[in-house]
């Protein structure tokens, strides 16, 4: 026991053998005890870029030959995991159909197997294979088009197709030209359940036919999938009115206002509807009845209106204008006054500065009933022109005139038509 193990005879008695058979496997697998096996290879084709310049392509680019190879059991071992390589150049090839090419093998490099330990039964250097080659084909900008197979939660609404994007904007193609020029467009299908946000992703195409059916061709596309974004908005039905401002001999009781559309259904994003649904409606107009026509006031009438949506919200009623009908329940007449120099005055004139009076006479018209109109004078009628924001120059100058009445009925029972509308003309002079 006390001798050490690296002493023991056995032990280098096991070694030697060991040693021996290892070298005796070495030796044998490298002699003349060959065996034969079966490969089938992929070819590589080279000088396809020249093809491709002739505007030609490979169709069966997946073509394949077999060889027998006869060699050592370690040599056949080592081309199990790195077997060789069927090379064919086809940059003779200059047009379309069925051409035979020859491939050449070639070990695989970096593998210490080199010609002399492969004996080549059958498939070797020189064999052919059949290519078939066609016309390629590229096309750019190949239309993107969008089709919706999804739903909306309650009070949403999906877009329609003109609503898609795309990223990018269109496809490119390539592949046989036959195939190529089969395609149409491309097809993006949306898909979701009770969506309530618009939709922004990535999704697959369908490649589309003249017929408009999906194909199925062996062809190249630039992308795998496309950014594709779809609004899905809120709704909300929104009503429409008129306000009435009195004036003119008319008051908000004397007319009747009648819009031939009640309300309209709008969609936008649900902060931008529920903004207008907070409003209460959508004011299509403000009448105001000191301007009506004498025709209108006295008979009533129409009056069309565009109905206003900002940018943001989209009347998806279809109805971009409202027809109001006015009726006067009230009658009432309109008469021309004058109203003299002497009831022309003005106020605020600028400091230092003397005003007169050059218009003479202010023709004004009063609306109002008959009874009210028979009363009034043009004593009960004056014009005030403010000159505060008259320029202080020496000459004359066409200013504002507000017009007053004094008289017996109270301001909805008579009035000036079109009280912004006056204007007189005062002269301007330094004081002193």
């Amino acid at each position: 026991m006390g001798k050490k193990i690296l002493d023991s005879k056995i032990l280098y008695m096991v070694l030697s053998i060991i040693i021996s058979l290892s070298l005796w496997i070495w030796v044998t697998s490298r002699d003349e005890n060959k065996d034969s096996q079966r490969f089938t290879i992929p070819i590589t084709f080279e000088g396809v870029d020249i093809l491709e310049d002739r505007g030609l392509m490979i169709v069966n680019e997946n073509v394949t030959a077999s060889i027998t190879v006869r060699a050592a059991p370690m040599i056949l071992a080592t081309l199990n995991n790195n077997p060789p390589q069927l090379v064919a150049n086809v940059s003779s090839i200059s047009a379309e159909g069925t051409h035979r090419v020859v491939y050449s093998t070639r070990l695989p490099s970096g593998s210490g197997v080199n010609d002399n330990d492969v004996e080549y039964i059958s498939g070797a250097s020189g064999t052919a294979v059949n290519v078939e080659v066609a016309r390629s084909l590229r096309r750019e900008g190949i239309e993107i088009r969008g089709e919706w197979q999804g739903s909306t939660a309650e009070g949403y609404l999906a877009g329609d197709k003109d609503d898609f994007r795309f990223d990018p904007g269109t496809l490119t193609i390539s592949g046989r030209a036959e195939l190529v020029n089969q395609v149409a467009y491309a097809k993006v299908i949306v898909t979701g359940e009770d969506l309530t946000e618009s939709v922004g992703d990535y999704f697959p195409f369908q490649l589309i036919g003249a017929s408009g059916d999906p194909l199925d061709l062996d062809i190249s596309c630039d992308v795998d999938t496309i950014y594709t974004s779809f609004p899905i908005r809120a709704t909300a039905e929104i009503p429409l009115e008129v306000k009435v401002t009195p004036g003119g001999g008319l008051g908000v009781d004397d007319v009747s206002v009648k819009l031939d559309t009640d309300s309209i259904v709008v969609a936008g994003s649900r902060e931008a509807v529920d903004g207008l649904v907070n409003l209460g409606a959508i004011t299509v107009a403000s009448i105001d009845l000191a301007t009506l026509e004498d025709d209108v006031a006295e008979n009533g009438g129409e009056r069309t209106y565009s109905i206003p949506l900002t940018d943001e919200l989209e009347n998806v009623s279809g109805v971009t204008e409202v027809t109001v009908t006015l009726k006067i329940r009230k009658r009432v007449e309109t008469r021309e006054f004058e109203v003299k120099a002497d009831r022309i005055s003005t106020t605020s004139a600028p400091e230092g500065w003397q005003p007169s009076i050059i218009t003479q006479v202010l023709k004004v018209k009063i609306r109002g009933t008959a009874a009210l109109l028979d009363e009034l004078t043009e004593e009960n009628i004056w014009a005030v022109a403010n000159l505060q924001e008259i320029n202080a120059a020496t000459g004359q100058h066409t200013v504002s005139a507000s017009v007053y009445l004094n008289s017996a009925g109270s301001e909805g029972d008579v009035g000036v038509v079109n009280p912004a509308s006056y204007t007189v003309v005062v002269s301007l002079a330094q004081d002193g």
